[in-house]
């Protein structure tokens, strides 16, 4: 087995903490929390809370893949659902935020699900973030010619690509 990796190295700046209000949808609400304060990447470092309705999508084989998986189906739960937890890195693309987060929920009857969060579809009845400000590195989301997908691309100030590992 071999590790590759890309990576970057800075250091955390601001924290911010504060509860999302109901009707809110938890990417679209930590985008404005960023743009708000000029943060261009973040990482999310406690999230919890309820939702109102969720919706996400989750790996599935697919053979025709280079990395023989795909996206499921859009899965939309409606709630209420008690938002266990959500990690995950804020990016930008092409200038504009495009997150990256996932996370997982129970229902009423204790059913855990989730996975890779769709923006737009996740609205709380609350939540609790705290998130901190990654300086020193660009989060971008730039397409992989390997994986044949959009993906995390940590790229440190002053270098024109990230760092890399090969062993």
């Amino acid at each position: 087995m071999s590790v590759r990796i890309q990576y970057g190295t800075g250091s955390f700046g601001k924290v911010i903490s504060a509860r999302l209000l109901m009707g809110t949808d938890i990417i679209e609400g930590i985008e404005a929390l960023c743009a708000e304060q000029n943060i261009e990447s973040a990482t999310i470092v406690s999230c919890i809370g309820s939702f109102q309705k969720s919706s996400f999508v989750y790996l599935v084989p697919d053979d025709t893949s280079s990395i023989k998986v795909c996206f499921s189906d859009v899965i939309e739960k409606e709630g209420p659902l008690e938002f266990i937890q959500g990690s995950g890195v804020v990016c930008k693309r092409d200038g504009a935020y495009e997150t990256h987060f996932h996370g997982s929920m129970s229902d009423q009857w204790g059913n855990v699900s989730g996975g890779h969060f769709i923006k737009g579809g996740n609205i709380v009845i609350t939540a609790d973030i705290v998130l901190a400000e990654v300086q020193g590195i660009q989060h971008m989301r730039k397409f992989d010619e390997e994986t044949g997908h959009v993906q995390f691309y940590p790229l440190e100030q002053g270098l024109a690509q990230p760092r890399k590992i090969e062993k």
